[in-house]
This record gives structure tokens, C-alpha cells and sequence, in this order.
């Protein structure tokens, strides 16, 4: 025992010494953040160490694949050990990261050498309906993805969330204080990640990124128990369709990571993969993939289309209507009725004035269907020539029916939204792209196909690395401008763009002071009333008048109650038909305007922005003092 001890410290002190010393040198050395440098510390130190005590410490050598499994397991146990101790010392207390890297390599080696001791490298076989390979790909996978996102940019819809949920929290109205388009249910889903930033003292950001890591870690394993039991896919088949699903659903979203869009695919596909399966699933289980999914489906109406989609699919396998009463879909029928029952009780104003004005004036942010399919032309393309060459070459499988049935609903949801936003074709992106994998994953394909299907996959990933991380170069440039006055407190920002507001607020560091995340109640309006022939139609545009002077009058109230710090005004007359839109202007329509915004003086202006300071001295309506150099438009 004694002698175990010591070789187990031998060993663990090596092992841990490569673990500091390549997460200092990440650290240091590349600029790597926390937990990135930890995890390549750990990955490092994993080989050595496994190796070690297999030979060394317990003297079992290599012997069986479930053993390397469960140190798999306990290094991944290990790893949460860990990454919660650098989070919490450094990047949650503040302190020095030697120092987490102190209780890092205390707390690792002792919970390490009892699982190791008393389940490792014990002699009982263990339990065979252990999926040990799915519970490990699926931890390293989702700890990959954590690693890979975490201090990043987060999206401006996300950020939005992040503030309008603390709002919420705080006690703001959904739908009075707070306007918002989209349904609650995604406020919903933001308050895992405010409570865990709140848990562990780390940013908003950080708490969506680990929520969502979370919520990958859980669908893997779920999806892996899926398709090694239902599917009876061998271990092969098994680990490269979840590696691949995790891939799918990580590369499309690189720039909309935690988008709606993302959130519901995720939560899809235990469904999804329930639904391959040659005999059907206990009631119970059916009832819950459903309902999971559901809640995935109902954060936008657009998302019916992928139950309406594999109904039609297995109605014309079956020749039958029968599908369209299967327990999925009746699963979802009582979770959506549910949750508008829910709304209409508790969230009143969402349904008879959010839903009514965004009929309005939200085709203000549509595109024409040109312009929505040359931004995803190559992928399209890429499908439709493949398609036949797989379909003419190979037998029918369902699962490769099936993920072609939920991309082509990807496709409609794309462009039935017709706003043209990159993170809406997330869902025929991810589909495709597990459609290919299903593919090739099929030993008897013909290797012209599985070349074929290879290389379109391939393409598709490429297509999304391209892309690259979300970049919001209007946050910045507002954030610039906020660190250089010293102290701005609060913010707030007058456009039509959602990306120049809360993400500049989360940027800087600011408070976010507006109720609306841009103010896109305005572009509709007064598009509609530029076409509208008043004179005929006085009651249309006596509607539309009262939704402009409703933002106006919101900002206005905004203003004057919150004294933001710093005031923006966004140049870029965005979603207008007319050019030349000024903020200002529409603003000064409000005989109350000089009164609110006399104590702003002009600080500085660049070709996107004008900005204004808050001074508590009284002016004689906005004081215009450039402060920031003409050379700042370049920002």
C-alpha cells in the first residue's frame, strides 16, 4: 500500500508537473485564456499518466478497453475538478492563476488515486450496459467546445438576453419594460446561464457559454445511448456519429453560437435519432424526446416545419395519415397549446401588443429571396448536385432520408423568415451536414459515393471554419470610445441594428438603459407610412404614426429616467427605404426632446456614430466639443 502511494505520486507528480507547466507556458507564452491552458495542460499530462499508473503504480498494464474508459472517465472528472477550481480562483476570485494552479494540483491527485485505487484498476469486469465510450467522447467533446468559446464575443442576440433577462430578474415587465420581438421562452432559457455566472462569479458570457456546454454534454450522451442501444451501431459507427453530430452541431454556429437556431437542433435530435430506430421506443421515452424537442420548436413558429416535415416524410413511407397522430407529434400539439396557454396567462402583453405591432412593421428587415440565396447559394448547390449521385447509387436509408427531410425544412424556415440573417440557415446547415455523415458511415455505399459525399462534407465544413468566430466590430468601436471617457456607466444607443447596442453595453462594460434592443419598431413604421396615401387611408396611417411615437416616446422616457453616460447615434440609416435617415431628427419631432437632452454636449464623431457625454451642468440644447480625432472613423 505503502509503495502504491509512492509510485502513485510519482507518477501524479510527473503527470502533474506536464499539466502546469504546458498551461503556464499556454498561459504565458501564447496568450491562451484559463481555461484553455488548462485543458491543454490536461490533455497533455493524460497519455503520461494513464500510462504510468497502467504499468507502473497498479501493475495491470493495457489489458482491456473498459479500463482505459474509466481513467478516461476519471480524468474527465478530473478536468471539471480542475477547470472549476481555475474559474472560480482565478477568473471568479481574481486571483493569481499560479495559485489556482496550486489547488489544481492538490485537489486532482487525491480524488484521482481513490477512483483509480477502488474502480480502475480493480479486478471486477465491469457492468456491460455501461456506455463508457459515449459518457467519455461525450465529456471531452463538450469540454472541447467550452474551451473553444469561452471568454469569445458572445453574438448580439445573445447579449441582448443576457442584459434583458438581469432586467427581468431585477423586476422589469417582459413586454411593458422590456420590448422584444420574440417569444419568452427564450428569456427563459437565459436564466441557466445568469444563475451560473452568479454561482461561480464569472461573466453573463461565460455563464451562456458553459450553459450551453452543459446542455451539449447532456444531448451527447443522450444521442450516444440512442444509437448504440436503439440503432445498434457498433463502436466505430458509434463514436464517428457522435463525433460528427457534435461537429454539426458546433461549425455551423461558430458565429451565432447559442442562437435560437442552435438551441433548437440541439434539443431535436435525441428525437430525431428516436425516430430511426426500427422498433419503436417505450411510450415514456417517445413522450420525453418529444417534449424536449418541443420546447426547442417553441422558441419560434417557423420551427413547425421540421415536425410537419419528418410527418410528411413517414406518411409517405407508410402510405398512411397515421403518422400525424404518432406520440411525438401529439407530445408537441399539448407542449405548444401549453405553452401559448402559459403566455396568454403570464405574459399578457406579448400576445395583444407585441405580436399585433411586430405584423406591422417587421418586414422592415426582410430581403429579397435573391439576396437570402446568394448567401447560402454554394451550399445549396452543393446539396442539389449531390443528392442525385447519392439517391441514384445507394439504397434508401432512413436516416439519410430523414436528415434530407429536416434540411429541406431548414430551407424553408430560412427563407420563410426572409430576413436573410446568416444564423437562420443554422438548421439546414447542421442537418445537411449529418445527412452526409449518415452517408458515409455506410459500409456497403459504392466508394464513388462515399469519395463523393466525403469531400461535399468536407466543403460544408470548410464553408463554416471560413466563417470564423463572431466579430462585432461596432461593439468595439462604441466600447473604444466608452473606455477612453474613463467612467460610463450606463449606455444607450439610437439605431435600427441590434449589434450596435447591448453587445457595445457587455463590451464596455456599461449598463444598458434602453428598453428595446434596437428600436425596430421605427423602420417599419415609417416605411409603411412613406407608401401609404394618407389622404385615403387615414386610419393606417394613424396607426402607424402611433408606433413611431411609441419608440420615440419609449427613448425619450429612457433618457430622461437613466441620464445614460453616454448617448450614440447610429448614422447608418439601416432597414429604412429612404436614405438619409437621422435619429436626431426623428427625435426633435418631440417637443420634450431639447428639455431631455440639454445636458449632452457632442463628444466626437466618426462615420458611424455620433457621440454625446452626459454632464449634470445645464446647457443650452446639445453643446457640440469633438473630442475624438477625425482618423477615429477608421475604427
Amino acid at each position: 500500500m505503502v509503495g502504491q502511494l509512492i509510485r502513485f505520486g510519482g507518477v501524479g507528480g510527473m503527470a502533474t508537473l506536464v499539466h502546469v507547466i504546458v498551461a503556464m507556458m499556454m498561459r504565458g507564452t501564447f496568450g491562451f485564456s484559463p481555461l484553455q491552458a488548462n485543458f491543454t495542460g490536461f490533455a497533455s499530462a493524460l497519455l503520461f499518466s494513464y500510462l504510468g499508473h497502467a504499468y507502473w503504480t497498479f501493475g495491470k498494464g493495457l489489458s482491456r478497453e473498459a479500463q482505459f474508459l474509466r481513467f478516461l472517465f476519471v480524468a474527465l472528472v478530473g478536468l471539471v475538478i480542475s477547470s472549476g477550481a481555475v474559474l472560480l480562483l482565478d477568473v471568479g476570485l481574481g486571483l493569481d492563476f499560479g495559485i489556482a494552479m496550486l489547488a489544481v494540483a492538490v485537489l486532482v491527485p487525491t480524488a484521482t488515486y481513490l477512483a483509480l485505487r477502488f474502480w480502475v484498476f480493480e479486478t471486477t469486469s465491469p457492468r456491460e450496459d455501461t456506455d463508457w465510450l459515449g459518457l467519455g467522447l461525450s465529456g471531452a467533446l463538450a469540454l472541447a467546445v467550452l474551451a473553444l468559446f469561452w471568454g469569445r464575443t458572445v453574438n448580439h442576440d445573445t447579449a441582448w438576453y443576457l442584459i434583458a433577462t438581469r432586467e427581468w430578474l431585477d423586476g422589469a415587465a417582459l413586454y411593458v419594460d422590456l420590448i422584444e420581438v420574440n417569444p419568452p421562452l427564450n428569456f427563459y432559457f437565459t436564466l441557466p446561464a445568469i444563475g451560473l455566472a452568479d454561482l461561480f462569479g464569472f461573466s453573463d458570457t461565460n455563464g451562456a457559454y458553459l450553459t450551453l456546454a452543459l446542455l451539449f454534454f447532456l444531448i451527447l450522451c443522450w444521442c450516444s445511448t440512442i444509437t448504440r442501444e436503439e440503432l445498434g451501431f457498433s463502436n466505430n459507427r458509434h463514436a464517428f456519429m457522435l463525433g460528427g453530430i457534435a461537429v454539426a452541431l458546433v461549425l455551423p454556429a461558430l458565429q451565432n453560437f447559442g442562437q435560437r437556431e442552435q438551441v433548437m437542433v440541439i434539443l431535436a435530435m435525441p428525437w430525431l435519432l428516436g425516430e430511426l430506430a426500427s422498433t419503436p421506443a417505450p411510450l415514456r421515452r417517445q413522450m420525453t424526446r418529444a417534449a424536449v424537442a418541443a420546447l426547442g420548436i417553441c422558441l419560434k413558429p417557423y420551427f413547425v416545419l421540421f415536425p410537419l416535415a419528418l410527418t410528411m416524410l413517414q406518411v409517405l413511407r407508410q402510405r398512411s395519415p397515421r403518422p400525424f397522430f404518432s406520440v411525438a407529434n401529439l407530445t408537441f400539439l399539448a407542449v405548444g397549446l401549453g405553452y401559448i396557454g402559459y403566455v396568454l396567462v403570464v405574459h399578457p402583453a406579448y400576445l395583444s401588443q407585441i405580436v399585433p405591432m411586430a405584423r406591422e412593421v417587421y418586414g422592415a428587415y426582410g430581403s429579397s429571396v435573391e439576396i437570402m440565396f446568394n448567401r447560402i447559394a454554394i451550399e445549396i448547390l452543393l446539396a442539389l448536385v449531390l443528392a442525385p449521385v447519392v439517391l441514384s447509387r445507394c439504397p434508401r436509408y432512413p436516416d439519410v432520408d430523414l436528415f434530407a427531410a429536416m434540411a429541406l425544412a431548414g430551407l424553408g424556415s430560412y427563407f420563410l423568415q426572409g430576413t436573410g440573417f446568416a444564423y437562420h440557415a443554422i438548421p439546414f446547415r447542421v442537418f445537411a451536414l449529418i445527412a452526409f455523415f449518415f452517408v458515409i458511415i455506410r459500409s456497403s455505399q459504392p466508394k464513388s459515393v462515399l469519395i463523393t459525399t466525403s469531400i461535399a462534407a468536407a466543403i460544408l465544413m470548410a464553408i463554416n471554419i471560413e466563417r470564423g468566430f463572431y466579430h462585432n466590430y461596432s461593439a468595439q468601436q462604441i466600447a473604444h470610445v466608452a473606455q477612453d471617457l474613463g467612467r460610463v456607466d450606463s449606455l444607450m444607443v439610437l439605431s435600427s441594428h441590434v449589434d450596435a447596442g447591448p453587445s457595445a453595453a457587455i463590451a464596455s462594460g456599461a449598463r444598458w438603459v434602453s428598453r428595446y434592443p434596437a428600436n425596430w419598431l421605427v423602420p417599419g413604421a415609417l416605411n409603411r407610412l412613406e407608401k401609404t396615401n394618407c389622404a385615403n387611408e387615414p386610419t393606417t396611417c394613424a396607426h402607424l404614426e402611433a408606433i413611431a411615437e411609441r419608440n420615440r416616446a419609449d427613448n425619450l422616457a429612457d433618457i430622461a429616467t437613466s441620464h445614460p453616460d453616454l448617448l450614440v447615434f447610429d448614422l447608418n440609416a439601416g432597414y429604412f427605404d429612404e436614405p438619409g435617415f437621422s435619429w436626431e431628427t426623428f427625435m426633435a419631432q418631440d417637443p420634450e426632446w431639447s428639455e431631455t437632452i440639454k445636458n449632452y454636449r457632442e463628444i466626437g464623431k466618426t462615420q458611424r456614430y455620433i457621440y454625446y457625454h452626459y454632464t449634470p451642468e445645464p446647457q443650452k440644447g446639445l453643446v457640440r466639443e469633438n473630442r475624438l480625432e477625425a482618423g477615429s472613423a477608421a475604427f
